[in-house]
């Protein structure tokens, strides 16, 4: 059963029409202006709660305090919490209502807005009705110029003659859903009979046909790993920005945050495909193979959870491993990064004072948040995880004699949990490592996951 299965248990089985209008009329404002139709409606109150997270980024964000002008014409309504907007609907059905979020923050994960082009992320921008989380979502953009084209995942749909309306199966899958609006470049590309997309805003001296043949290694080698690529068509959103740097992952899109001018020498090109890298893989690792916490997302709090470990630092391990294995970089590449990033492991302070468990678990109020004394007091579970991994790659690889790996590890973990999209406890990835493995790691997982005990690197 997935995650929408089981949070559609849960819900009525009313269905209401949710459509949302999202325009940009004067983008030089940064403001998105968006207008929400409800039909169907049969309660006395209408309930609109804002996330206050978005999945992928695990901090909590506030994207409320984003949203002004809050309008409901000829209804009552009140702010309930932070962000919860009540309206009186009495015996009204169907209702319209319209507000701005304000958009000026350039990142993977929030919203961007001005002349040049939008872009939204849907944890930043919708409302979701609680327990009607499972209805279909129409979304209908208006760009500010007709030039302007639209990218999602989203499949496009004929709404009311309107152009460039899309369907969301669930507020899950908008919300996994971005938009990017503008007159950005488009590259079209095929893999194993799927259809591509890469999306590119700003200018840089990025060389397309180059990262498209590269792209489409690494797609070829982690569609090897897993046996196939579990979607029909895919979208690579790349930003290309002064400095920015980062990647978010989603089931059949990603956006990506690069220096616009950073393509040219080799080590940095080499760097940008590691993120391609990284966050294909968690198309597989964290999107569909995920954590019993994750399984299904509360968007109102933190989701807690040990796991993040292998759900990223696993992912990172894979993300030197992948462009290797494509013949992007050779074997010499390939270990000056990963010297790189045991140097970085052993020179940060923290490992010593925060297990890799904890600091998955407290994610939400550390990674993110890092201040001058962060280095000293705790470790990333990504850099970490990445150290973990390894161990655990050279032990399997050492005790079959290389006929087994960490890939079989993450081949179990798919057809175990990644295609019923079941998420999985602590106890269970442990499970799947030892039988790949075949001997007792409970000492392992103890020494490296929940204590501070210096890894064996040294011993490898």
């Amino acid at each position: 059963m997935t995650a929408t299965q089981t949070r559609a248990l849960s819900q009525p089985r009313t269905q209401i029409e949710i459509l949302y209008q999202v325009a940009m009329p004067q983008p030089q404002s940064h403001l998105f202006e968006v207008t929400l139709q409800v039909k169907g409606w049969r309660s006395p109150f209408l309930d609109l709660k804002m996330p206050v997270w978005t999945p992928g980024s695990y901090l909590v964000r506030e994207y409320a305090r984003h949203v002004q002008d809050f309008a409901v014409e000829g209804r009552t309504w009140q702010k309930v919490t932070k962000n919860h907007w009540q309206v009186e609907m009495a015996d009204l059905s169907d209702i319209t209502l319209r507000y701005r979020v304000f958009a000026n923050d350039l990142s993977v994960r929030t919203n961007h807005l001005d002349t040049t082009h939008g872009y939204f992320n849907g944890a930043a921008l919708f409302f979701y009705l609680p327990e009607f989380e499972n209805n279909p979502i129409h979304v209908s953009v208006i760009p500010p110029h007709p030039s302007w084209q639209v990218a999602t995942p989203l499949p496009v749909v004929s709404v009311g003659g309107q152009a460039h309306t899309c369907l969301a199966n669930d507020f899950d899958t908008l919300v996994d859903s971005p938009f990017e609006i503008g007159a950005h470049q488009r590259y079209d590309f095929e893999v194993r009979g799927k259809s591509h997309q890469l999306a590119v805003w700003g200018q840089g001296n990025m060389e397309p046909d180059r990262l498209i043949a590269d792209t489409k290694k690494l797609i070829e080698v982690e569609a090897d790993l897993f046996g196939g690529l579990p979607y029909d068509s895919y979208l690579f959103l790349l930003h290309l920005s002064a400095q920015g740097y980062g990647g978010l992952e989603h089931k059949d899109a990603c956006t990506l945050n690069y220096p616009r001018l950073g393509f040219r020498s080799e080590d940095r090109y080499q760097r940008f495909m590691q993120l391609v890298a990284h966050e294909f893989f968690h198309l597989w690792n964290v999107k569909r193979i995920r954590p019993k916490a994750l399984e299904v997302f509360d968007y109102e709090r933190e989701n807690y959870t040990p796991s993040l470990w292998f759900s990223e630092g696993t992912t990172s391990y894979y993300d030197l491993m992948i462009p290797l294995r494509a013949g992007i970089y050779g074997a010499k590449g390939f270990l000056q990064g990963l010297s790189k990033e045991i140097t970085r492991f052993m020179t940060t302070p923290g490992r010593t004072v925060q297990p890799l468990s904890e600091s998955s678990f407290d994610a939400w109020i550390k990674l993110y948040r890092r201040d001058a004394n962060s280095d000293n007091n705790q470790i990333s579970y990504y850099l970490k995880g990445e150290m973990v991994s390894l161990l655990l790659d050279l032990l399997i690889r050492s005790r079959h004699d290389n006929g087994r790996s960490l890939d079989d590890v993450m081949r179990q973990m798919w057809q175990q949990f990644g295609v019923s999209e079941t998420g999985f406890t602590p106890e269970q990835l442990e499970a799947v490592i030892t039988s790949v493995a075949e001997v007792d790691l409970t000492d392992f997982f103890q020494r490296f996951l929940h204590s501070t005990e210096e890894l064996p690197l040294t011993n490898t």
